[in-house]
């Protein structure tokens, strides 16, 4: 695949320009840049969900004008979007094949049939999906799986992966870079859309950087490092991705205390304190309670046993309404399903958490709600055309910038994030790594759970690190490394070592 000087207007805006790109048979090719550089809208070209504004494309030796996604996939080109396609309440088999079912000699669909394909192909990945499973009682990650399954069924010889490892641990992502590499062996092409940067030198052979619509930079990744990469992204030097820890808490501050804490769902013994002023972060391998936690404390699961204070104050969670009563926040995992109302406009979400201190005897103050939100999407650094604009035109990191944002117009104490730089472009992470920083030094405590293991190194001031739903061990000052995590995550409390030793 060729891309010809492709260029797409909206009006006045430049979406991509003069964008010329080669995708060889047998090389995986990183595409990478901050969002909004351009990326979503050369493979929404590609796959012919949008119309170029002109310039043209060679597929096989021939110029192409691809109408639809459908006529982009009978071409043998096939992408993983960001975005979720499947349907909640179909099985694991029936959303891989949906659309190219395999049909019996009465003109039926063939479920036997349809089954035993995709046992094979989950087989083939080395995955331990039911393929009679609904796609609905899934988590994030398994759904992910099957949307890159569902691509694989089509037989690609172009596979576009568009952030597809953006919510898989590590052991997942070495599967799909088998995957990756067994297309690559085959002579197929492979375009790679990631902004963990461990994972551009690890799947790609060759990248192309785009800023601001256009293609600035290519090189095989061989001669790049992570230090260029970033520079040429952002057209600025990055000196330090993290700010610096916070090592002045008072201990007498403490802002949430857990003692014993017990759940329906298999959480045991869970005991820990978070002080003011602190960022901590919860390690251990997916499943093994992390995410239980931290919905746990914002009341969405049922606690059991135990004891949960917030500045010395015991609380009852029963619900979502008591934790924010406490002062507890929660910004999810998934944001556009469960952090955001994604339809509805900057504004809307901005201030749905706190239309009570915008009201005047029962009415909304139209004028109280734009001064809120302008300033809280100032302070953020939102980019959108306007208040009025819907979330869904966002960018990724705008989006999350959102999901963040709209606790600034309450009074939390306690800031809980589930996976808060997923899909986010470096730049931006580094804006809400300062975002975090700054509301601890102003006296919130902070837990996040990231499958980003620089993240948890690089920015939090301890990491308790989970193994079998409890707690196994807490790493603090120098024994934050990645080693000691990753040893804790598996049981290993005895390989855990101090920083130089």
């Amino acid at each position: 695949m060729e891309t010809l000087d492709l260029n797409k207007t909206y009006g006045p805006t430049v979406a991509a320009l003069n964008v010329n790109i080669t995708l060889q048979p047998g090389r995986v090719h990183a595409l990478i840049g901050e969002n909004g550089a351009g990326k979503s809208t050369v493979i929404k070209m590609i796959t012919g969900l949008v119309r170029p504004t002109s310039g043209h494309m060679r597929w096989q030796g021939r110029l192409l004008d691809i109408h639809s996604p459908l006529e982009a996939r009978s071409l043998g080109i096939v992408a993983v979007h960001q975005e979720l396609t499947l349907v909640d309440t179909l099985t694991v088999a029936q959303n891989i094949w949906l659309g190219h079912e395999p049909f019996g000699r009465l003109g039926t669909i063939d479920y036997k049939e349809m089954n035993l394909a995709s046992t094979k192909l989950v087989g083939s990945m080395g995955l331990s999906l039911d393929p009679s499973t609904v796609v609905g009682k899934l988590s994030l990650s398994e759904k992910q799986l099957v949307e890159i399954l569902k691509a694989l069924s089509l037989n690609p010889q172009l596979l576009i992966l568009d952030e597809a490892t953006s919510t898989l641990d590590d052991k997942e992502v070495e599967v799909l870079h088998g995957i990756v590499q067994a297309l690559r062996s085959e002579n197929r092409a492979v375009l790679f859309v990631s902004h963990r940067m461990k994972e551009i030198f690890q799947f790609c052979g060759y990248c192309s950087i785009m800023k601001d619509g256009s293609v600035v930079f290519e090189s095989d990744t061989a001669s790049l490092n992570e230090h260029l990469v970033i520079t040429k992204m952002t057209g600025r030097e990055i000196s330090q991705a993290f700010p610096a820890k916070n090592v002045d808490q008072n201990p007498a501050k403490t802002r949430l205390k857990v003692e014993g804490l017990a759940t329906r769902n298999g959480l045991h013994e869970i005991t820990f304190q978070l002080r003011s002023g602190e960022i901590v972060g919860l390690g251990g391998l997916q499943g093994h309670g992390q995410a239980e936690l931290m919905e746990s404390l914002f009341g969405l699961k049922t606690i059991t046993r135990g004891s949960v204070e917030i500045d010395g104050k015991r609380i009852s969670l029963r619900n979502a309404p008591d934790a924010l009563r406490a002062g507890i926040a929660l910004v999810p995992e998934d944001r556009k399903s469960e952090g955001l109302f994604i339809d509805r406009t900057v504004e809307e979400n901005m201030i749905a958490c706190s239309f009570s201190d915008c009201t005047r005897m029962g009415v909304i103050s139209r004028s109280r709600v734009r001064a809120v939100v302008s300033t809280i999407v100032q302070k953020m650094g939102v980019k959108a055309p306007s208040l009025r604009e819907s979330v869904r035109r966002l960018s990724g990191g705008n989006q999350q910038k959102v999901a963040v944002g709209r606790w600034l117009t309450t009074h939390f104490k306690v800031l809980l994030l589930m996976e808060p730089t997923r899909g986010i472009d470096v730049a931006t992470k580094i804006e809400i790594y300062g975002l975090l920083r700054e509301l601890a030094n102003a006296g919130v405590g902070i837990i996040i759970t990231t499958n980003e293991m620089i993240e948890l190194v690089g920015l939090c001031d301890r990491v308790l690190v989970m193994f079998e739903k409890g707690i196994l061990t807490e790493l603090a000052g120098a024994r934050i490394s990645e080693h000691n995590i990753l040893a804790a995550s598996f049981g290993h409390r005895r390989a855990i070592h101090d920083e130089g030793t």
